[in-house]
């Protein structure tokens, strides 16, 4: 007994609509089993030191990333994911209390092995001048729309005075 496909067409044309119905149901529950049986089997899952790409992988060409110290961390914690744009503060010691603006628009990522950690990403000749006062720093969080990173001089404060000579009538 031979099975050919125009004799297996011909015997589906030759049986009733109920019969022709089952057969139908019958192959068109086959199709998931055999998508199952054929598809290719998945790669393995990988460990996770595997799944993180390295982080120095992201830098760029002509960067640097810059472990710091975040004051704020633990605020940081519930509001920031692994990358932000931000604003960096230094200061706001008992002695000098007033924080001053370091950075603007810098690049912050979060350390994938131990999230309380951070670095910026910055030019590597504009990293001495942002650790020139140490490496801590207070955060603020921008949004990610922001220009390029800006590391924000110290400017000589002038005070002037306008001097009106004449009398007054």
């Amino acid at each position: 007994m031979k099975f050919t496909l125009v004799q297996l067409r011909k015997d589906y044309l030759d049986l009733k609509w109920e019969r022709k119905i089952l057969v139908s149901a019958a192959l068109l529950s086959l199709i998931p089993l055999l998508a199952i049986w054929l598809w290719p089997a998945s790669a393995p899952v990988e460990n996770a030191h595997q799944r993180h790409a390295e982080v120095d992988t992201f830098i760029p060409k002509g960067f640097v990333l810059v472990p710091i110290e975040v004051r704020n961390y633990e605020a940081l914690d519930s509001v920031l994911g692994k990358f932000a744009l931000v604003d960096l503060y230094q200061g706001g010691t008992p002695e000098a209390p007033r924080q001053r603006l370091v950075g603007r628009n810098v690049r912050l990522l979060r350390a994938p092995q131990n999230p309380s950690h951070f670095a910026v990403l910055v030019q590597e000749e504009g990293a001495a001048d942002l650790l020139a006062n140490g490496a801590e720093f207070t955060v603020i969080i921008k949004r990610p729309s922001g220009g390029g990173t800006e590391f924000v001089k110290e400017i000589a404060k002038t005070h002037r005075k306008i001097v009106y000579e004449g009398g007054a009538k």
